[in-house]
């Protein structure tokens, strides 16, 4: 039988792995500078497929320590209490907390890892001591997050350029908000969204004597048939098409109400050349056929 390989555990050394962190001369700057003193990187860095990895604090570390596991598997362990992390899950572990961490064995952790302190660090810091989720959901935003983070570790790298450690500092504060206040961070997806659904019911307003399809849709919005059709069906339930065809139904209850255009005439600026054709679909949808539905209004 073939003996299982020994694992070598080590606190860092790994392939693709980088690490920073700020030395004291620059730490003193940063306390004198007001825009930062507050919130501070001390440390920051990024595991990919940490085998091995294993750090362990029995007197704990003088700040905040943030794990943010972006896929395999790790551990945190708190006075004997030891939590798995699975991907899109972090983990802050509050200072002078005596602990331990690592990577599974079988599917190690690929970790984005980070220490900050500052007197505002407990105001701006997640929750502490509890596994943090950060499901992959469509509104997530785990990309941008991720992107902030490499921000933050860029600059942090060339620490010996002041405004680089200024931005990268005021992006911590960000990041430490986008998971703080997760549900706040997730709805501005979510407004872009309905920013784009609002122009594509718009153009479907100022359209409805045309035919439309789904690619004049995403045409005019930049993006792909299947986003319009995802798009509609998560917000609205309903397909492009029938939501046009249900503006167009409303347009026409309202001239049937409201003018004395003939039905034909009504059909004709929605869109329908044959008046038969318009009668039908308007009876399908209300109930009524378009002469009796102007009866009632009147």
């Amino acid at each position: 039988m073939q003996k299982e390989s020994k694992i070598e555990y080590t606190i860092d050394g790994f392939i693709g792995q980088r690490m920073t962190y700020f030395p004291g001369i620059i730490k003193k700057k940063i306390l004198k500078d007001p825009r930062i003193s507050d919130l501070y990187i001390t440390h920051i860095g990024i595991f990919p497929k940490a085998l091995g990895h294993l750090r362990k604090r029995p007197f704990g570390c003088s700040q905040y320590i943030l794990i943010y596991c972006v896929d395999g598997e790790g551990w945190v362990e708190i006075e004997g209490r030891r939590k798995i992390i699975s991907g899109n899950q972090l983990f802050v572990i509050p200072s002078k907390t005596p602990c331990s961490y690592g990577a599974n064995n079988k599917n190690p952790w690929t970790n984005y890892w980070l220490h900050f302190t500052g007197k505002n660090a407990s105001l701006y810091s997640p929750v502490t001591n509890q596994l943090i989720d950060i499901p992959p959901t469509k509104d997530a935003r785990i990309e941008e997050r991720l992107m902030l983070f490499e921000e933050m570790m860029q600059n942090a790298e060339d620490f010996f350029n002041v405004e680089k450690v200024v931005y990268a500092n005021i992006c911590l504060k960000q990041f430490l908000t986008s998971v703080k206040h997760l549900n706040v961070y997730r709805a501005v997806k979510k407004g872009s969204e309905n920013d784009l659904l609002k122009k594509v019911i718009s153009f479907m307003k100022n359209n409805l004597h045309k035919n439309i399809r789904i690619s004049d849709l995403a045409e005019t919005c930049n993006c792909s048939s299947s986003n319009i059709y995802k798009l509609f069906r998560q917000n609205l339930n309903s397909a492009p098409q029938d939501f046009f065809i249900h503006l167009k139904i409303e347009r026409a209850r309202k001239y049937l109400s409201q003018t004395n255009l003939k039905v034909k005439e009504i059909g004709a600026k929605l869109g329908y050349d044959d008046p038969y054709y318009f009668s039908r679909i308007f009876t399908k949808h209300v109930g009524l056929s378009p002469a009796n539905y102007r009866k009632e209004e009147r």
